[in-house]
C-alpha cells in the first residue's frame, strides 16, 4: 500500500518534474526555491503582459466610433488591417538588429533601453491626430518592443538548465494571454472614459513598471550565490557544446529554417487573430461589449493554463516539435466551428482560448533552438529566426482585412486563412520531429 502511494506521489508530479533519477525534493528546491523561478521568470512574465496590452490595445481602438470618425477609417477594412500590421512590420524588421545588440551588450541594458523607447512612443501615439501618423507611430512601437524575444530568450538560457527550457519559455509565453485578458478591461474601460488618446497616455506609464523588477536581474546567475543545482550553465556548456552547432552551422541546418518557417505561421495567426477578434465579434456575431469583455477574458486565462501545461508536456515527453504539431492541428481543426458554429459568447471564450496554439508554438520554437546552437549566439539567431517570421507574418493581418473586404464584411475567409496556416505549421513540425537533430534536443534535455 505504501508503495502505491509512492508511485502517486510521482504521478502526481511527474508532469513539471525533471528526469526520474531526480526526487521529488530536488525538483522542488531546484525549480521553486530558486532566484530564476521566484524572480526572472516572473519578471519576464510581467513584461510580455505589458508588451501586450501595449501592442494589442489597437484592436479596440478600431472599433472605438470616436476614433473612426476622428480619423476618417469607418468601413476601410484594408487600411484598417495595415494600421495592425504597422507593429508587426517594425517588430519583425527590428529583430535582426536586436539580436546583434542583445549579444553585444547584454540583455538588461537592451531590456531598459528599448522599454523606455516604447513607453516614449506610446505617449507620442496618443498625440497623433491622421492616419499617417499613427502608422508610423505604431511601426516605431514594434521597433521598439523588437528586443522582447532575443533578450528573452538570451535570460532563459543564461538562467534556466535545458530540462527547464520549454517550462520557462511557456511561463514567460503565458504573457501574451494574460496581458490580452488583463487589457481587455483595462482598455475598454480606458476607452469608455477617458478615450482612445488618454488610454495611451495612461498605457505609456504602465510601461515603465516592469523596469522595476528588472533592476534586480543581471544578465546571468551567480554561481557564487546560487545552490550547487544552478550551476549549470557552466555544466551544460563544457558537455554539450560538441552537440551544438556555431552560428554559421545552424543557417545552413534545415532544422533552422523549418523552426523559422514555424515562426511565421504561428506570428500570423496570432498577431491576426488577437487584432481581428473583438470586430468580429461586434461586428458580424453582434456581441456587446460587456459581454464580449467577460467571454475574452475568461478565454485568455483559460489560454494562460493551457500554454503552461503545454509546455510541460512538452519538456516531459521531450517531443517539442510533435507537440507544436498537435497543438496546430487542433488549432485548424477548431477555429472555423469556433468563430462561426457557437454562441457569440461561447465563440469569444473559445477563440480567446485558441491563443493558446500560436503563444506555445514560439515557446517550443525557443527549446528547440536552445539545443541547437551555442549559448554565445542565442540572442544573434533568435533575432534571425523571429525576424524573418515577424516581417512575414506581419501580412497576416492585412491579409485578413483584404479578405473581409473582398467579401463584403464577411469574416469566414479569414478564418479559413488561419486554419490552411495551421494546417501548415502541424505538417512542418511533424517534419521537424522526423529530423536527425532531434536526437540532440532530447540527449541536452536530459541532461
Amino acid at each position: 500500500m505504501r508503495q502505491t502511494g509512492k508511485k502517486v506521489e510521482h504521478v502526481a508530479v511527474c508532469l513539471f518534474a525533471c528526469p526520474a533519477k531526480v526526487t521529488v525534493q530536488n525538483e522542488i528546491s531546484s525549480m521553486l526555491f530558486t532566484r530564476r523561478w521566484l524572480l526572472v521568470a516572473p519578471a519576464l512574465l510581467l513584461w510580455w503582459i505589458v508588451g501586450q496590452i501595449d501592442k494589442s490595445n489597437i484592436s479596440f481602438v478600431i472599433i472605438d466610433s470616436r476614433f473612426l470618425d476622428q480619423l476618417h477609417l469607418n468601413g476601410r477594412y484594408s487600411e484598417l488591417g495595415s494600421l495592425l500590421s504597422a507593429f508587426f512590420l517594425g517588430y519583425g524588421a527590428s529583430i535582426f538588429v536586436w539580436g546583434f545588440v542583445v549579444d553585444r551588450f547584454g540583455a538588461r541594458v537592451c531590456l531598459l533601453s528599448g522599454t523606455l523607447a516604447w513607453a516614449l512612443i506610446m505617449f507620442l501615439m496618443s498625440r497623433a491626430t491622421t492616419f499617417q501618423e499613427l502608422w508610423i507611430a505604431r511601426f516605431m512601437l514594434g521597433v521598439a518592443e523588437g528586443n522582447m524575444w532575443p533578450v528573452s530568450n538570451l535570460l532563459t538560457n543564461r538562467w534556466f538548465p535545458s530540462r527547464e527550457h520549454a517550462r520557462a519559455q511557456a511561463f514567460w509565453m503565458m504573457g501574451p494571454t494574460l496581458g490580452t485578458a488583463l487589457g481587455v478591461p483595462l482598455v475598454i474601460r480606458l476607452l469608455a472614459t477617458d478615450g482612445w488618446s488618454e488610454m495611451m497616455q495612461t498605457l505609456a506609464f504602465i510601461s515603465l513598471v516592469p523596469l522595476v523588477a528588472f533592476l534586480f536581474v543581471a544578465d546571468s546567475h551567480d554561481p557564487a550565490n546560487s545552490g550547487g543545482h544552478e550551476r549549470f550553465n557552466e555544466r551544460n556548456a563544457g558537455k554539450h557544446r560538441s552537440q551544438q552547432a556555431p552560428l554559421k552551422e545552424i543557417l545552413a541546418n534545415k532544422a533552422f529554417w523549418l523552426i523559422t518557417l514555424g515562426m511565421i505561421l504561428s506570428g500570423a495567426t496570432i498577431f491576426t487573430l488577437v487584432q481581428w477578434t473583438p470586430s468580429f465579434l461586434t461586428e458580424q456575431r453582434g456581441l456587446a461589449r460587456q459581454s464580449m469583455n467577460f467571454g475574452l477574458t475568461f478565454g485568455y486565462l483559460l489560454a494562460t493554463a493551457l500554454t503552461l501545461f503545454f509546455g510541460a508536456i512538452a519538456d516531459r515527453t521531450m517531443n517539442r516539435a510533435l507537440t507544436a504539431a498537435a497543438a496546430s492541428f487542433i488549432f485548424a481543426v477548431l477555429i472555423v466551428p469556433s468563430a462561426l458554429v457557437l454562441s457569440p459568447w461561447a465563440s469569444a471564450v473559445a477563440l480567446a482560448g485558441l491563443i493558446t496554439v500560436p503563444c506555445v508554438v514560439p515557446a517550443l520554437n525557443g527549446a528547440l533552438l536552445h539545443g541547437m546552437i551555442q549559448p554565445e549566439f542565442i540572442a544573434r539567431a533568435t533575432g534571425i529566426y523571429s525576424g524573418i517570421g515577424g516581417i512575414v507574418a506581419a501580412a497576416g493581418p492585412w491579409i485578413f482585412g483584404r479578405l473581409v473586404g473582398l467579401l463584403g464584411g464577411e469574416y469566414w475567409g479569414g478564418f479559413m486563412f488561419l486554419a490552411l496556416l495551421n494546417l501548415l505549421s502541424a505538417a512542418v513540425y511533424f517534419f521537424l520531429q522526423r529530423q536527425p537533430t532531434k536526437q540532440n534536443y532530447e540527449f541536452i534535455a536530459q541532461d
